[in-house]
């Protein structure tokens, strides 16, 4: 198994924004091959930047790759890039990462 996991800081407050916009996505991806779950993680804060990680289960890195090849997935982004959404990150992100990881137990 493989996970793809996107970890986001943001300011304080809008965590929940953030579960939102990947709560609401996803349909398409979840209708690929070796596609098996998502999961949405708010870390506990008692104040100041909040993080949040999106963690994306695959059967493989394979069906990773074909699901971000896919032209169901450019045409998303493609689609964000003229709407203007990924020319500026909005203001409340601090920070995102993205990594890759292996399930070996």
């Amino acid at each position: 198994m493989f996970y793809q996991i996107r970890r986001i800081i943001v300011k304080e407050g809008f965590s929940e924004q953030v579960v939102e916009n990947f709560s609401n996505r996803g349909g398409l991806m979840a209708q690929r091959p070796g596609y098996i779950g998502k999961q949405i993680l708010v870390k506990k804060v008692r104040r100041g930047e909040e993080e949040v990680m999106v963690m994306v289960q695959w059967e493989s890195e394979e069906d990773w790759k074909n699901w971000e090849k896919s032209p169901e997935h450019i045409a998303g982004h493609k689609a964000k890039r003229s709407a203007g959404a990924a020319a500026e990150k909005p203001e409340y992100i601090v920070e995102t990462s993205h990594d890759l990881y292996y399930v070996k137990g």
